[in-house]
Protein backbone atom coordinates (compact mmCIF):
# COMPACT_ATOMS: atom_id res chain seq x y z
CA UNK A 1 0.00 0.00 0.00
CA UNK A 2 1.33 3.55 -0.88
CA UNK A 3 1.94 5.57 2.27
CA UNK A 4 2.36 8.93 0.74
CA UNK A 5 0.19 10.85 -1.77
CA UNK A 6 1.08 12.98 -4.16
CA UNK A 7 2.36 16.58 -3.91
CA UNK A 8 -0.37 18.24 -5.95
CA UNK A 9 -3.24 16.84 -3.65
CA UNK A 10 -1.36 18.76 -0.80
CA UNK A 11 -1.70 21.88 -2.93
CA UNK A 12 -4.81 21.84 -3.62
CA UNK A 13 -6.06 21.47 -1.01
CA UNK A 14 -4.03 23.57 1.20
CA UNK A 15 -5.53 26.30 -1.64
CA UNK A 16 -9.22 26.01 -1.18
CA UNK A 17 -8.87 26.17 2.38
CA UNK A 18 -6.91 29.15 2.21
CA UNK A 19 -9.58 30.56 -0.31
CA UNK A 20 -12.81 29.56 1.22
CA UNK A 21 -11.19 31.08 5.04
CA UNK A 22 -10.41 33.93 3.15
CA UNK A 23 -14.02 34.44 1.52
CA UNK A 24 -15.89 33.64 4.80
CA UNK A 25 -13.62 36.37 7.06
CA UNK A 26 -14.34 39.12 4.23
CA UNK A 27 -18.10 38.77 4.34
CA UNK A 28 -18.33 38.10 8.04
CA UNK A 29 -16.27 41.91 8.15
CA UNK A 30 -18.47 43.10 5.51
CA UNK A 31 -22.22 42.25 7.71
CA UNK A 32 -21.40 41.91 10.83
CA UNK A 33 -18.12 43.99 11.47
CA UNK A 34 -15.99 43.61 14.46
CA UNK A 35 -18.95 40.88 15.92
CA UNK A 36 -18.64 37.63 16.36
CA UNK A 37 -14.94 37.64 17.59
CA UNK A 38 -15.13 33.46 17.89
CA UNK A 39 -15.63 33.37 14.17
CA UNK A 40 -11.88 35.69 13.75
CA UNK A 41 -10.64 33.02 16.62
CA UNK A 42 -11.51 30.24 14.08
CA UNK A 43 -10.28 31.18 10.77
CA UNK A 44 -6.98 32.62 12.11
CA UNK A 45 -7.03 28.95 13.65
CA UNK A 46 -7.42 27.65 10.13
CA UNK A 47 -4.96 30.31 8.64
CA UNK A 48 -2.21 29.09 10.98
CA UNK A 49 -2.80 25.19 10.28
CA UNK A 50 -2.83 26.31 6.70
CA UNK A 51 0.74 27.83 6.97
CA UNK A 52 1.76 24.68 8.86
CA UNK A 53 0.59 22.11 6.43
CA UNK A 54 2.36 24.13 4.17
CA UNK A 55 5.73 23.86 6.05
CA UNK A 56 5.48 20.28 6.16
CA UNK A 57 4.35 20.24 2.65
CA UNK A 58 7.61 22.11 1.68
CA UNK A 59 9.17 19.91 4.23
CA UNK A 60 8.54 16.87 1.61
CA UNK A 61 6.01 15.33 4.60
CA UNK A 62 3.69 13.97 2.31
CA UNK A 63 2.49 11.17 4.51
CA UNK A 64 -1.13 10.07 3.33
CA UNK A 65 -2.17 9.99 7.03
CA UNK A 66 -1.79 13.98 7.03
CA UNK A 67 -3.85 14.21 4.33
CA UNK A 68 -6.70 12.54 6.35
CA UNK A 69 -5.69 14.47 9.25
CA UNK A 70 -6.43 17.80 7.70
CA UNK A 71 -9.71 16.76 6.21
CA UNK A 72 -11.10 15.58 9.81
CA UNK A 73 -9.50 18.81 11.38
CA UNK A 74 -11.72 20.63 8.63
CA UNK A 75 -14.52 19.04 9.89
CA UNK A 76 -14.19 20.36 13.51
CA UNK A 77 -13.20 23.78 12.62
CA UNK A 78 -16.15 23.58 10.15
CA UNK A 79 -18.78 22.83 13.05
CA UNK A 80 -17.46 25.57 15.21
CA UNK A 81 -17.84 28.06 12.68
CA UNK A 82 -21.67 26.55 12.11
CA UNK A 83 -22.28 26.87 15.76
CA UNK A 84 -20.95 30.68 16.37
CA UNK A 85 -22.93 31.41 12.99
CA UNK A 86 -26.68 30.44 13.79
CA UNK A 87 -26.42 26.37 14.19
CA UNK A 88 -29.27 24.72 12.27
CA UNK A 89 -29.43 28.52 10.41
CA UNK A 90 -26.13 28.62 9.59
CA UNK A 91 -25.51 28.90 5.59
CA UNK A 92 -22.14 27.65 6.59
CA UNK A 93 -23.57 24.35 6.56
CA UNK A 94 -22.53 24.00 2.64
CA UNK A 95 -18.80 23.55 3.85
CA UNK A 96 -19.54 19.30 4.94
CA UNK A 97 -20.09 18.69 1.21
CA UNK A 98 -17.55 20.51 0.11
CA UNK A 99 -15.61 18.34 2.45
CA UNK A 100 -16.70 15.06 1.37
CA UNK A 101 -16.10 16.48 -2.49
CA UNK A 102 -12.48 17.08 -1.62
CA UNK A 103 -12.14 13.82 0.06
CA UNK A 104 -14.01 11.86 -2.58
CA UNK A 105 -11.79 13.47 -5.07
CA UNK A 106 -8.16 13.27 -3.35
CA UNK A 107 -8.19 10.43 -1.30
CA UNK A 108 -10.68 7.47 -2.16
CA UNK A 109 -14.38 7.24 -2.75
CA UNK A 110 -14.87 5.72 0.42
CA UNK A 111 -13.44 8.36 2.26
CA UNK A 112 -15.25 10.71 0.43
CA UNK A 113 -18.83 8.78 1.50
CA UNK A 114 -17.19 8.34 5.58
CA UNK A 115 -16.71 12.32 5.61
CA UNK A 116 -20.42 13.30 4.83
CA UNK A 117 -21.79 10.65 7.77
CA UNK A 118 -19.13 12.28 9.95
CA UNK A 119 -20.25 15.71 8.97
CA UNK A 120 -23.97 14.82 9.18
CA UNK A 121 -23.32 13.32 12.63
CA UNK A 122 -21.32 16.36 13.76
CA UNK A 123 -23.88 18.78 12.45
CA UNK A 124 -26.38 16.78 14.15
CA UNK A 125 -25.07 17.03 17.30
CA UNK A 126 -24.50 20.32 17.37
CA UNK A 127 -28.00 21.43 16.85
CA UNK A 128 -29.35 18.71 18.88
CA UNK A 129 -26.90 19.88 21.72
CA UNK A 130 -27.90 23.88 21.35
CA UNK A 131 -31.32 22.96 21.33
CA UNK A 132 -31.39 21.06 24.37
CA UNK A 133 -28.56 24.05 25.78
CA UNK A 134 -26.22 21.33 26.76
CA UNK A 135 -24.26 23.81 24.43
CA UNK A 136 -23.71 27.04 25.12
CA UNK A 137 -25.29 29.88 22.61
CA UNK A 138 -23.56 32.22 21.19
CA UNK A 139 -24.74 35.70 22.00
CA UNK A 140 -25.70 36.88 18.75
CA UNK A 141 -27.60 33.46 17.63
CA UNK A 142 -31.39 34.06 16.78
CA UNK A 143 -31.56 30.23 17.86
CA UNK A 144 -33.86 30.54 20.78
CA UNK A 145 -36.55 32.26 18.79
CA UNK A 146 -36.47 28.54 16.73
CA UNK A 147 -39.20 26.58 17.97
CA UNK A 148 -39.16 22.57 17.71
CA UNK A 149 -40.70 21.77 14.64
CA UNK A 150 -38.63 24.17 12.53
CA UNK A 151 -35.19 22.88 13.97
CA UNK A 152 -35.85 19.50 13.47
CA UNK A 153 -37.47 19.92 10.10
CA UNK A 154 -34.46 22.03 9.17
CA UNK A 155 -32.14 19.55 10.74
CA UNK A 156 -33.36 16.58 8.73
CA UNK A 157 -33.08 18.55 5.08
CA UNK A 158 -29.64 19.62 5.78
CA UNK A 159 -28.23 15.97 6.85
CA UNK A 160 -30.51 14.61 4.15
CA UNK A 161 -28.45 17.18 1.58
CA UNK A 162 -25.18 16.58 2.52
CA UNK A 163 -25.60 12.74 2.91
CA UNK A 164 -26.99 12.77 -0.83
CA UNK A 165 -24.02 15.03 -1.99
CA UNK A 166 -21.84 13.07 -0.25
CA UNK A 167 -22.77 9.78 -1.93
CA UNK A 168 -23.48 11.54 -5.59
CA UNK A 169 -19.62 12.97 -5.17
CA UNK A 170 -18.60 9.85 -4.34
CA UNK A 171 -20.05 7.95 -7.24
CA UNK A 172 -19.02 10.63 -9.50
CA UNK A 173 -15.37 10.41 -8.38
CA UNK A 174 -15.40 6.35 -8.55
CA UNK A 175 -16.99 7.24 -12.27
CA UNK A 176 -14.10 9.16 -13.43
CA UNK A 177 -11.39 7.38 -11.49
CA UNK A 178 -13.07 4.00 -13.64
CA UNK A 179 -12.90 6.48 -16.67
CA UNK A 180 -9.20 7.17 -16.34
CA UNK A 181 -8.13 4.04 -15.66
CA UNK A 182 -9.50 2.87 -18.81
CA UNK A 183 -8.00 5.93 -20.62
CA UNK A 184 -4.66 4.92 -19.26
CA UNK A 185 -5.15 1.44 -20.50
CA UNK A 186 -5.92 2.20 -23.85
CA UNK A 187 -3.16 4.27 -23.94
CA UNK A 188 -0.88 1.74 -22.85
CA UNK A 189 -2.40 -0.94 -25.09
CA UNK A 190 -2.02 1.99 -27.97
CA UNK A 191 1.60 2.30 -27.17
CA UNK A 192 2.34 -1.45 -26.94
CA UNK A 193 0.57 -2.56 -30.45
CA UNK A 194 2.88 0.71 -31.84
CA UNK A 195 6.05 -1.25 -30.31
CA UNK A 196 4.70 -4.43 -31.05
CA UNK A 197 4.23 -3.27 -34.77
CA UNK A 198 7.45 -1.97 -35.15
CA UNK A 199 9.36 -4.80 -33.96
CA UNK A 200 6.84 -6.96 -36.50
CA UNK A 201 8.37 -5.08 -39.52
CA UNK A 202 11.64 -5.61 -37.71
CA UNK A 203 11.53 -9.19 -37.34
CA UNK A 204 10.18 -9.81 -40.90
CA UNK A 205 12.74 -7.93 -42.49
CA UNK A 206 15.50 -9.38 -40.32
CA UNK A 207 14.24 -12.64 -41.03
CA UNK A 208 14.18 -12.81 -44.52
CA UNK A 209 17.60 -11.04 -44.32
CA UNK A 210 19.02 -14.32 -42.69
CA UNK A 211 17.13 -16.81 -44.80
CA UNK A 212 19.21 -16.70 -47.45
CA UNK A 213 22.77 -16.78 -45.71
CA UNK A 214 21.16 -19.22 -43.65
CA UNK A 215 20.13 -21.67 -46.82
CA UNK A 216 23.68 -21.07 -48.02
CA UNK A 217 25.20 -22.47 -44.70
CA UNK A 218 23.00 -25.46 -44.81
CA UNK A 219 23.74 -26.22 -48.74
CA UNK A 220 27.40 -25.79 -48.33
CA UNK A 221 27.40 -28.02 -44.91
CA UNK A 222 25.69 -30.50 -46.85
CA UNK A 223 28.47 -30.63 -50.07
CA UNK A 224 31.01 -30.86 -47.47
CA UNK A 225 29.47 -33.80 -45.98
CA UNK A 226 29.06 -35.67 -48.85
CA UNK A 227 32.58 -35.20 -50.20
CA UNK A 228 34.92 -35.15 -47.37
CA UNK A 229 36.09 -37.62 -45.97
CA UNK A 230 35.00 -37.91 -42.31
CA UNK A 231 35.54 -39.57 -39.17
CA UNK A 232 32.55 -40.55 -37.08
CA UNK A 233 32.95 -37.84 -34.24
CA UNK A 234 33.19 -35.26 -37.50
CA UNK A 235 30.20 -36.59 -38.92
CA UNK A 236 28.30 -36.04 -36.22
CA UNK A 237 29.69 -32.86 -35.48
CA UNK A 238 28.62 -32.12 -39.28
CA UNK A 239 25.20 -33.66 -38.76
CA UNK A 240 24.86 -31.72 -35.46
CA UNK A 241 25.50 -28.19 -37.58
CA UNK A 242 22.45 -29.33 -39.85
CA UNK A 243 19.96 -29.96 -37.75
CA UNK A 244 20.67 -26.56 -35.92
CA UNK A 245 20.21 -24.72 -39.47
CA UNK A 246 17.24 -26.47 -39.73
CA UNK A 247 15.97 -25.49 -36.13
CA UNK A 248 17.06 -22.23 -36.90
CA UNK A 249 15.09 -22.04 -40.51
CA UNK A 250 11.79 -23.51 -38.34
CA UNK A 251 12.52 -20.18 -36.27
CA UNK A 252 12.28 -18.30 -38.98
CA UNK A 253 9.48 -19.54 -40.82
CA UNK A 254 7.45 -19.41 -37.76
CA UNK A 255 8.15 -15.41 -36.86
CA UNK A 256 7.29 -14.86 -40.35
CA UNK A 257 3.90 -16.92 -40.13
CA UNK A 258 3.09 -14.87 -36.60
CA UNK A 259 3.98 -10.84 -38.03
CA UNK A 260 2.93 -11.16 -41.57
CA UNK A 261 -0.50 -9.96 -42.07
CA UNK A 262 -3.38 -11.92 -43.16
CA UNK A 263 -6.17 -11.87 -45.58
CA UNK A 264 -8.90 -13.68 -44.21
CA UNK A 265 -10.49 -16.30 -47.29
CA UNK A 266 -14.01 -16.16 -45.59
CA UNK A 267 -16.57 -19.56 -46.40
CA UNK A 268 -19.17 -20.88 -45.21
CA UNK A 269 -18.12 -24.38 -43.30
CA UNK A 270 -19.00 -27.43 -41.32
CA UNK A 271 -17.34 -26.51 -37.85
CA UNK A 272 -17.61 -30.76 -37.55
CA UNK A 273 -15.62 -31.12 -40.40
CA UNK A 274 -12.72 -28.96 -39.73
CA UNK A 275 -12.42 -30.83 -36.78
CA UNK A 276 -12.83 -34.38 -37.83
CA UNK A 277 -9.87 -33.58 -40.59
CA UNK A 278 -7.84 -32.16 -38.08
CA UNK A 279 -8.12 -35.15 -36.04
CA UNK A 280 -7.51 -37.84 -38.81
CA UNK A 281 -4.49 -36.15 -39.63
CA UNK A 282 -3.18 -36.01 -36.27
CA UNK A 283 -4.54 -39.45 -35.59
CA UNK A 284 -2.04 -40.77 -38.54
CA UNK A 285 1.02 -38.72 -37.43
CA UNK A 286 3.92 -39.18 -34.91
CA UNK A 287 2.19 -37.34 -32.21
CA UNK A 288 -0.56 -39.97 -32.09
CA UNK A 289 0.68 -42.87 -29.25
CA UNK A 290 -0.89 -46.34 -28.82
CA UNK A 291 -2.23 -45.50 -25.18
CA UNK A 292 -3.48 -42.32 -26.14
CA UNK A 293 -7.18 -41.41 -27.07
CA UNK A 294 -8.74 -38.77 -29.04
CA UNK A 295 -12.38 -38.52 -28.10
CA UNK A 296 -15.24 -36.47 -29.60
CA UNK A 297 -18.37 -35.27 -27.63
CA UNK A 298 -21.29 -32.77 -28.03
CA UNK A 299 -20.28 -32.86 -31.54
CA UNK A 300 -23.36 -30.52 -32.82
CA UNK A 301 -24.56 -31.09 -36.07
CA UNK A 302 -24.74 -28.73 -39.18
CA UNK A 303 -22.58 -25.89 -37.15
CA UNK A 304 -21.45 -23.50 -39.83
CA UNK A 305 -19.27 -20.67 -39.35
CA UNK A 306 -17.78 -18.12 -41.41
CA UNK A 307 -14.04 -18.77 -41.81
CA UNK A 308 -11.02 -19.41 -43.07
CA UNK A 309 -10.88 -23.28 -42.87
CA UNK A 310 -7.09 -23.26 -43.38
CA UNK A 311 -6.47 -20.91 -40.92
CA UNK A 312 -8.92 -22.26 -38.62
CA UNK A 313 -7.60 -26.06 -39.42
CA UNK A 314 -4.11 -25.01 -38.70
CA UNK A 315 -5.46 -23.42 -34.63
CA UNK A 316 -6.81 -26.63 -33.77
CA UNK A 317 -3.79 -28.60 -35.05
CA UNK A 318 -1.60 -26.33 -33.12
CA UNK A 319 -4.04 -27.22 -29.67
CA UNK A 320 -4.74 -30.37 -30.00
CA UNK A 321 -1.45 -31.24 -30.90
CA UNK A 322 -0.09 -29.74 -27.43
CA UNK A 323 -2.77 -31.30 -25.58
CA UNK A 324 -1.47 -34.91 -27.32
CA UNK A 325 2.18 -33.81 -26.12
CA UNK A 326 1.05 -32.73 -23.07
CA UNK A 327 -0.75 -36.52 -21.62
CA UNK A 328 2.71 -38.33 -22.67
CA UNK A 329 1.94 -41.45 -23.25
CA UNK A 330 -1.08 -42.22 -21.64
CA UNK A 331 -4.41 -40.29 -21.59
CA UNK A 332 -7.51 -38.98 -23.33
CA UNK A 333 -7.69 -35.44 -25.34
CA UNK A 334 -11.33 -34.71 -25.23
CA UNK A 335 -12.86 -31.93 -28.21
CA UNK A 336 -16.09 -30.30 -27.63
CA UNK A 337 -18.42 -28.21 -29.58
CA UNK A 338 -21.24 -26.39 -29.79
CA UNK A 339 -22.94 -22.96 -29.79
CA UNK A 340 -22.37 -20.46 -27.39
CA UNK A 341 -25.20 -19.42 -25.03
CA UNK A 342 -27.00 -16.42 -28.14
CA UNK A 343 -26.62 -19.01 -30.45
CA UNK A 344 -24.24 -16.19 -32.63
CA UNK A 345 -21.23 -18.02 -31.63
CA UNK A 346 -19.47 -20.78 -32.31
CA UNK A 347 -17.76 -22.63 -29.19
CA UNK A 348 -14.55 -25.14 -29.31
CA UNK A 349 -13.27 -26.97 -25.82
CA UNK A 350 -9.98 -29.23 -26.14
CA UNK A 351 -9.15 -31.14 -22.71
CA UNK A 352 -6.66 -33.07 -21.73
CA UNK A 353 -5.73 -34.89 -18.68
CA UNK A 354 -1.73 -34.00 -19.15
CA UNK A 355 0.64 -32.47 -16.55
CA UNK A 356 -1.62 -29.05 -16.35
CA UNK A 357 0.41 -25.89 -16.04
CA UNK A 358 1.79 -23.01 -13.39
CA UNK A 359 -0.10 -20.10 -13.36
CA UNK A 360 2.98 -18.21 -14.42
CA UNK A 361 3.00 -20.39 -17.64
CA UNK A 362 -0.88 -19.08 -18.11
CA UNK A 363 0.33 -15.95 -18.47
CA UNK A 364 2.51 -16.03 -20.98
CA UNK A 365 1.09 -18.90 -22.75
CA UNK A 366 0.05 -17.24 -26.00
CA UNK A 367 3.13 -14.80 -26.24
CA UNK A 368 6.03 -15.86 -28.65
CA UNK A 369 8.43 -18.27 -27.53
CA UNK A 370 6.12 -19.18 -24.46
CA UNK A 371 6.51 -23.20 -25.32
CA UNK A 372 4.45 -24.06 -21.90
CA UNK A 373 7.22 -26.26 -20.36
CA UNK A 374 7.68 -28.52 -23.35
CA UNK A 375 11.10 -29.52 -24.75
CA UNK A 376 10.42 -29.52 -28.48
CA UNK A 377 9.25 -26.51 -30.37
CA UNK A 378 10.29 -22.79 -30.32
CA UNK A 379 6.64 -21.62 -28.66
CA UNK A 380 5.10 -20.00 -31.75
CA UNK A 381 1.81 -22.15 -32.40
CA UNK A 382 -0.41 -20.70 -29.27
CA UNK A 383 1.02 -16.98 -30.37
CA UNK A 384 0.24 -17.71 -34.22
CA UNK A 385 -2.96 -19.69 -32.97
CA UNK A 386 -3.88 -16.56 -30.83
CA UNK A 387 -3.77 -14.17 -33.65
CA UNK A 388 -5.68 -16.16 -36.15
CA UNK A 389 -8.74 -16.31 -33.93
CA UNK A 390 -8.51 -12.86 -32.94
CA UNK A 391 -8.43 -12.17 -36.64
CA UNK A 392 -11.29 -13.70 -37.07
CA UNK A 393 -13.12 -11.83 -33.98
CA UNK A 394 -12.61 -14.44 -31.50
CA UNK A 395 -10.86 -15.34 -28.52
CA UNK A 396 -8.59 -18.05 -27.10
CA UNK A 397 -9.17 -18.89 -22.88
CA UNK A 398 -7.19 -21.56 -20.77
CA UNK A 399 -7.47 -23.00 -17.68
CA UNK A 400 -5.11 -25.56 -16.08
CA UNK A 401 -3.92 -26.86 -12.74
CA UNK A 402 -0.44 -28.57 -12.34
CA UNK A 403 -0.98 -32.53 -12.34
CA UNK A 404 -5.20 -31.64 -13.60
CA UNK A 405 -4.52 -31.15 -17.10
CA UNK A 406 -5.67 -28.26 -19.21
CA UNK A 407 -8.57 -26.68 -20.92
CA UNK A 408 -8.55 -24.36 -24.11
CA UNK A 409 -11.90 -22.80 -25.20
CA UNK A 410 -12.19 -21.14 -28.41
CA UNK A 411 -15.40 -18.87 -29.17
CA UNK A 412 -15.94 -17.20 -32.60
CA UNK A 413 -18.57 -15.78 -33.70
CA UNK A 414 -20.72 -17.13 -36.64
CA UNK A 415 -20.71 -14.31 -38.74
CA UNK A 416 -17.41 -12.28 -38.04
CA UNK A 417 -18.26 -9.02 -39.32
CA UNK A 418 -14.87 -8.80 -40.77
CA UNK A 419 -13.81 -6.08 -42.98
CA UNK A 420 -11.17 -7.85 -45.38
CA UNK A 421 -13.67 -10.02 -47.12
CA UNK A 422 -13.17 -12.97 -48.99
CA UNK A 423 -10.39 -13.12 -51.59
Amino acid sequence: MNNTAPADSFYKLIFFRFLIATIILVVNTAVFGLARESVYFIIAVTYLLTILYLLLLLARVRAIGVLYGQILLDLLLETALIHYTGGVDSVLSVLYPLSSITASILISPVFGVGIALLGSALFATTVIAEYFRILPLPAATAFLANEGDYVFSLLYFKVAIICAIGFLSAYIAEQVRKRDRLVVSLKEKLCREDRLSSIGKLVASTAHELRNPLASISGCVEVLKEKLELQEDEKKLFGLVLKETDRLNHIINGLLEYVKPRRLNLEKCDLGELIDDVVILLKNSRESRPGVEILRENREPELRVHCDSQQIKQVLFNIIRNALEAVGEQGEVVIRQGAGEDKNEAVIEVIDNGAGMKSEQLQTLFEPFSSSGKERGVGLGLAIASSIIKEHGGEISVSSRPGKGSSFRITMPVNPNNDRGEE
